[in-house]
């Protein structure tokens, strides 16, 4: 299930700037790598289980403010190919991750907070459109 978050009124002219961030699911622990990225920016979630069993990563919420999502759930095989999800960075704040079925009963190993404000010197602007 890929999932595209995309605000009502954003401009399509100007040039998006991306954010890649790679995900790295093992049995025991959850690899997330920049765990920050500027307001206003597109996060592209490069997800690889290189685990033994299905474990399942989520990051963010189903819902905020007037019901936007602003996360995504999925269950990834063991040695699952890259996934791609692409995730609108629109307020300023952290989001957490985790890998199990919730962030309360995660291990530490598994879970951390996603910033979403700073700037990134991984970004990639995209001067297409």
């Amino acid at each position: 299930m890929a999932v595209a978050f995309v605000p009502v009124g954003r401009s399509t002219t100007a040039p998006s700037i991306y954010v890649d961030v790679h995900v790295t699911l093992t049995d025991s622990k959850v690899i997330v790598s920049p765990k920050t990225a500027p307001r206003g920016s597109d996060a592209r979630f490069i997800v690889k289980n290189i685990g033994s069993k299905p474990i399942s990563f989520s990051i963010g919420y189903s819902q905020r403010g007037i019901g936007q999502q602003t996360g995504f759930t999925h269950v990834f095989k063991p040695g699952a190919q890259k996934k791609v999800y692409l995730l609108f960075l629109d307020y300023r704040g952290t989001i957490p991750y985790f890998g199990g079925k919730s962030n309360a009963t995660a291990p530490k190993s598994m879970k951390g907070i996603f910033t979403i404000g700073a700037q990134c010197s991984l970004c990639v602007q995209d001067n297409a459109g």
